[in-house]
């Protein structure tokens, strides 16, 4: 964080983030007391703090969510990454057939020396 003070607001029921709505709480550190375990939440779309007391049970659905948004991430990311392959290859290939592409387009770049130097 940039030197922000955080915000700590108290939920009801771990569903969304009562500032924004948004159902992505991520939970940052917890602490075991008896039957309940007390959760630091933080959204992660208006990074508003949350401090809730969890069951066992609420903290298993939790986990659950968790797992499910992981996979959606993870799932985004590789069509992501899949979809930016498939549009260099398309480019790629018309520039090979021109010849617009020499050993040079793929040097590592050197650093630039200062004017005057």
């Amino acid at each position: 964080m940039s030197g922000a003070a955080c915000t700590f607001a108290v939920v009801a029921k771990l569903t969304t983030c009562p500032s924004c709505a948004s159902p992505y709480l991520q939970p940052m550190r917890c602490e075991v007391s008896g039957d309940a375990v007390q959760v630091s939440l933080r959204c992660s779309d208006c990074m508003t703090w949350l401090e809730v007391p969890l069951t066992r049970e609420e903290m298993e659905e939790l986990d659950r969510d968790q797992a499910e948004w992981r996979e959606e991430i993870v799932a985004a990311y590789e069509r992501s990454v899949s979809e930016n392959m498939e549009a260099l290859a398309a480019v790629l290939g018309p520039a090979l057939e021109r010849d617009l592409l020499g050993a040079d387009d793929f040097a590592t770049p050197r650093p630039r020396r200062p004017a005057g130097s």
